[in-house]
């Protein structure tokens, strides 16, 4: 991956506002202050290679993790990032006002309760949200026609089956979608992180 030296820089200042304002807002584990750029930088864009369309919805976004490095670093999606907290959206229209991010669009809103109702996204990302088989259900409907969902999965090695790993697709005829596993190697990170593509089956 190749960043150029204004988007690097952007990068850099979106950390320093994590930084800045999560004493206030605890936006991130205080755990993780030491190791922002591995932990939560360099991990959200280790999904890049794998996004579709142009069109990307970040669900539970957080202080706009994964979405706004992925924003920052692909200009060229529309990236809408949502989350219940209004304490976070607020965090993220300062963060979109002072890195001048024009391609992020901001929703305050509970999926679960407050649906969408005409947006469509050509990828669906979740990252620290829920298992893909219980978050399919809630946000297919939002899926353009070949969209993707792609959940970030544990980073803890013994949390997967090694047998489950090594499958490159999984099928899940009777829940209408197939899953397929990405293993991510993260600088600074101890143990691989694990993406899962989730797709309509091709039968449906």
């Amino acid at each position: 991956m190749t960043i150029d030296a204004d988007r690097l820089s952007k990068l850099n200042d979106f950390a320093a506002l994590l930084l800045r304002w999560n004493k206030g807002m605890n936006l991130i584990s205080r755990r993780d202050i030491n190791r922002l750029l591995p932990r939560h930088l360099l991990d959200s864009l280790s999904v890049l290679p794998y996004l579709h369309g142009d069109r990307v919805l970040d669900v539970g976004t957080g202080p706009g993790l994964p979405g706004m490095p992925l924003a920052i670093v692909d200009p060229e999606r529309t990236f809408t990032l949502c989350d219940r907290m209004a304490k976070r959206i607020r965090f993220l229209y300062m963060a979109t006002r002072e890195l001048q991010t024009t391609n992020v669009e901001l929703e305050e809103r509970n999926l679960a309760k407050d649906p969408f109702t005409e947006q469509r996204f050509s990828t669906i990302l979740a990252r620290g949200v829920t298992p893909g088989p219980e978050l399919w259900p809630m946000v297919e409907p939002y899926l353009e026609q070949g969209g993707r969902v792609i959940v970030f999965e544990s980073a803890q090695a013994d949390t997967f089956l090694e047998e489950e790993i090594e499958k490159e697709v999984v099928d899940e005829t009777e829940l209408g979608f197939k899953t397929e596993k990405k293993k991510c190697l993260i600088p600074g990170l101890e143990h691989p992180h694990y993406l899962c593509i989730l797709q309509r089956d091709v039968a449906d």
